[in-house]
């Protein structure tokens, strides 16, 4: 039942009547009465039933203070239901509850009731939704577990603030030693043309001298001011065998100083507090300012348990006090403003916000490539507290980077002048709080040439080496790189113009490497039709944006190459904090035809078999597939020579084949116990099949054949290999397999050979 406000009042908005047939329709609802409306708000009351054991009935209340009857205030505004209402209880309810939100004791007591938005409650759920929360909140005021004994301590509340302080919490509670005491800092503030502060604390103590005062300084600006002011941080020591420790709930109601004062005893830290507080007021009056000082006060609590979301037992509670003179810190009635508390920008909130351990130390690693894709992982990254540590790249911005990178200009006339690519990425990093130790203008391919210089992509601490250029020559550079310590290989590129994701990060010890991995990953492409058109096909093809052959890249919208390079973070992210896979990985996503929708595809990749020539120098890699193929040829061919072909390519870097596949030896090929004949029955049109669906990234780069017994090549296969290598320009290897392991021989023709064989 709804009564009716006694005396003159307006007709509630027909949005407050749908709300209260709501409110009345609930179970925990006895009664409603309109109290007041008129055209700023409509005020409502409920009473409402708790559900005590029948032991607390007969009082009339439980043990901590909540009766079996609750009126509940609901104040609607007049933009209800845009406007969230205002729920109170009576001023006179227990506040030793958490989930209390700041007033004055004699003020009406208002309740948490969540965790967001309650206009957005009421807008997701409805009005009753708003009631059933209320409902649930007082039973378990009433049996004291609106938080769990055994859950972490619940903070006080400081939702709906306008001041905020905003401070390395870590560093904070770091200073609460156990011996107690105080400690002064700098805050550097803005204050708005409404009187709200912003607030920055510094991370550390300084002393106030006598001539202290000419730190208060303020630049009074049309629509704001800065400024900066003090600090004063108390914290509780020790009493008897333990630490004071603040074991009750008390909700934010600080509105004095001598409140304030009150509130530090309850803490432990009454006169570590006031005596800061009397200095303080000696070095404000000899400064006489000609406007407030603010001086931000943080006490630092020491609950029972960790507070919540911390991992520490330590809560931080910040007030303000405008000071125009010294008396305003030592006057007990001088009005305190209580001030909401913020993290600092710093790589802790950074990384709690993306759901890492903030305590678990960062790795590093070397980030090449400043591009489109290198700049917008590096910042996601670095919006998870795990920045690149080094970066190098030699390239300068053109006008049309700006179209992709995570960079932009800082002024209107700036795209046209060119500014280095790494130059912009370590700014913005450095915006972050996570400036890079290194970077280098300088051109990869000479840094890994050289034995000192490589350092700065691979030293004894880095967990990976990123490479984001998308080049094959920087691929193979890195990939044939000496690396030192655990340092593994990443790459993240794009290809098919902007509609494949390249993800591979190389095995331990670089097998499979990341050149290794490019070519298993071609092999993949060209099995799969229509992503090998988008690979391999004219889409694919640079475009030449300006006049020059420096002005190329490809085209694609921003949209686009974002997608795919932010999806490429997540397990980027995971494997720098030590998820790496046990051997090589190689990931493939593919971006579908909407635009919007992803298909990654994960291979793993086991080490490759590597074929030695001396020297430590490998002659060729091949993939354990390949190996296992041929073995399973020579089984079933048991006691002949059998063979085929090797399907790869040749690293003119590396100067080593890599074989991923195999061609079966044609019908017309010849086995016996001495003599394997390859024959060439429909060779030729296999081979073209292959260099066709690869777009040519994959050849037939030699051939392979068995013997039963250990040996190294025969005349006959040294006389083939030189026939055979006269027929392509690239060199040949003629892998032999012996129970005893492989053997090779490599044949290349020379141009004397050539034009000998042409004469």
């Amino acid at each position: 039942m709804i009564a009716e406000a006694a005396g003159d009042t307006q007709e509630p908005p027909t949005a407050v009547l749908r709300a209260l047939r709501q409110a009345a329709a609930h179970d925990a609802v006895e009664h409603v009465r309109l109290v007041s409306c008129d055209q700023s708000a409509t005020v409502v009351e409920l009473t409402m039933r708790t559900e005590l054991p029948a032991s607390w009935r007969a009082a009339g209340e439980s043990p901590s203070g909540v009766r079996a009857r609750e009126q509940v205030i609901v104040r609607f505004p007049s933009g209800f239901p845009l406007s969230g209402p205002l729920v109170e209880l009576r001023s006179d309810f227990n506040r030793s509850h958490p989930h209390i939100n700041p007033s004055r004791v004699d003020q009406p007591v208002r309740p948490c009731l969540v965790t967001g938005s309650v206009r957005e409650l009421v807008q997701a759920r409805g009005f009753i939704g708003l009631v059933e929360q209320i409902a649930s909140w007082l039973e378990k005021a009433s049996t004291l577990s609106l938080n769990d004994p055994g859950e972490d301590w619940e903070p006080v509340r400081r939702d709906s603030i306008d001041d905020i302080v905003a401070a390395d919490t870590s560093a904070l509670r770091a200073a609460a030693t156990p011996s107690g005491g105080a400690q002064y800092r700098l805050v550097t503030y803005m204050i708005s043309a409404g009187g709200n502060y912003r607030l920055v604390l510094s991370q550390t103590a300084m002393p106030l001298n006598r001539d202290a005062a000419r730190l208060f300084t303020r630049d009074e600006q049309e629509d704001f001011s800065v400024g900066t002011g003090l600090a004063i941080i108390a914290w509780a020591g020790r009493k008897g065998t333990g630490p004071v420790t603040a074991d009750h709930y008390m909700p934010e109601t600080v509105a004095t100083v001598g409140d304030l004062l009150d509130r530090a005893e309850i803490y432990g830290c009454r006169e570590e507090l006031k005596a800061k507080l009397s200095w303080a007021a000696t070095r404000i009056d000899a400064h006489t300012p000609a406007h407030p000082v603010p001086v931000v006060v943080v006490l630092l609590a020491r609950r029972p348990r960790n507070v919540m979301g911390t991992g520490s037992p330590i809560e931080v509670c910040p007030y303000l006090v405008e000071a125009r003179a010294g008396s305003d810190l030592t006057d007990l009635t001088k009005p305190v403003r209580v001030a909401a508390l913020r993290e600092e920008l710093a790589v802790p909130i950074l990384r709690r916000a993306a759901g890492l351990d903030p305590e678990t130390p960062k790795p590093i690693w070397t980030l090449v490539g400043c591009g489109s894709v290198g700049s917008k992982l590096a910042l996601h990254l670095a919006r998870a507290g795990m920045a690149p540590d080094a970066l190098v790249d030699q390239d300068w911005f053109e006008p049309h980077n700006y179209a992709r990178h995570a960079g932009l200009p800082h002024s209107a006339h700036e795209a046209l002048f060119f500014r280095p690519k790494v130059g912009e990425v370590a700014r913005q990093l450095a915006a972050l709080r996570q400036a890079p130790t290194a970077t280098s203008y300088s051109d990869v391919i000479a840094l890994a040439s050289h034995p000192t210089q490589r350092a700065i992509l691979s030293g004894e601490l880095t967990r990976a080496l990123v490479d984001t250029t998308g080049s094959p020559v920087v691929r193979e550079a890195l990939a044939n790189m000496p690396k030192t310590g655990q340092c593994r290989g990443i790459e993240a590129c794009l290809m098919g113009a902007g509609t494949l994701g390249y993800l591979s990060v190389e095995g331990p010890g670089g097998n499979p490497s990341a050149s290794d991995l490019v070519v298993e990953a071609y092999r993949a492409i060209a099995t799969d039709g229509e992503l090998a058109n988008r690979v391999f096909g004219s889409e694919a093809q640079a475009v030449t944006i300006g006049q020059g052959c420096s002005a190329v890249t490809f085209a694609m919208p921003d949209g686009r190459l974002s997608a795919l390079t932010a999806s490429m973070a997540t397990p980027i992210t995971g494997w720098l904090r030590g998820e790496m896979p046990t051997g090589g990985e190689l990931r493939l996503g593919r971006l579908g035809a909407d635009g919007i929708s992803q298909n990654w595809t994960t291979v793993p990749v086991e080490p490759w078999i590597v074929v030695d020539r001396g020297a430590e120098r490998p002659v060729a890699r091949l993939h354990p597939r390949v190996h296992a193929a041929i073995e399973a040829d020579v089984a079933k061919w048991k006691g002949m020579e059998t063979g085929g072909v090797l399907i790869g390519r040749y690293s003119e870097a590396g100067e080593l084949f890599q074989i991923v596949d195999l061609l079966p030896a044609p019908e017309d090929s010849k086995r016996a116990p001495e003599l394997f004949e390859l024959g060439t029955r429909g060779l030729k049109r296999a081979i073209r099949e292959v260099v066709d669906r690869s777009g040519g990234t994959l050849q037939a780069v030699g051939t392979w054949h068995s013997h039963l017994s250990p040996s190294g090549p025969s005349l006959t296969d040294v006389a083939s290999g030189a026939m055979l290598a006269m027929h392509q320009l690239a060199p040949l290897l003629m892998l032999i397999w012996t129970p005893a392991g492989y053997s090779h021989l490599v044949a290349e023709a020379t141009i004397a050979s050539r034009k000998e064989e042409g004469s």
